[in-house]
């Protein structure tokens, strides 16, 4: 049975043992939030919502994950609903995400499925170095943003 629920303190060596929780470093810093997939008692999926300033000025769904043994059963599709459900708690009545504008259509449809159309700015190119869980990364992708009201 699929549960969706907040990352709890308790929980994070579980998680991070199962699932690559980059943005970890940022969730302790700024009160992001980490939504958990769990099937029974294994985490199985992850998404990463931002709270605080984003390039919409909404909060922002960030680093939806699945486990590759897991996908295409709706598990992406429900953390995503999880993350929106939070949002309108949270008293949003929109919220965004972004999308690879390379080599990620699988994911564009998910999200256009779930009701997110263009955002209406342009693609915006992110190149150079970003620290992921206190590690650089080097980075070259565009990304297209999506929204949907709430």
């Amino acid at each position: 049975m699929l549960r969706v629920g907040e990352l709890h303190p308790s929980e994070i060596p579980t998680v991070d043992r199962q699932l690559p929780l980059h943005r970890l470093d940022q969730h302790a810093e700024d009160g992001s939030t980490y939504l958990i997939a769990w099937e029974d008692d294994r985490p199985v999926g992850h998404a990463h919502i931002t709270w605080r300033q984003t390039h919409l000025e909404i909060p922002e769904i960030q680093d939806v994950f699945v486990l590759p043994e897991h996908r295409r059963r709706g598990i992406a599709s429900r953390l995503t609903r999880a993350a929106e459900d939070e949002a309108r708690l949270r008293g949003w009545d929109r919220i965004s995400l972004s999308v690879s504008a390379q080599g990620n259509e699988p994911a564009r449809r998910l999200y256009e499925g779930l009701g997110y159309l263009d955002a209406g700015v342009a693609p915006v190119r992110v190149l150079g170095t970003i620290k992921l869980r206190g590690r650089a990364v080097e980075v070259d992708d565009t990304l297209t943003y999506l929204a949907k009201s709430l």
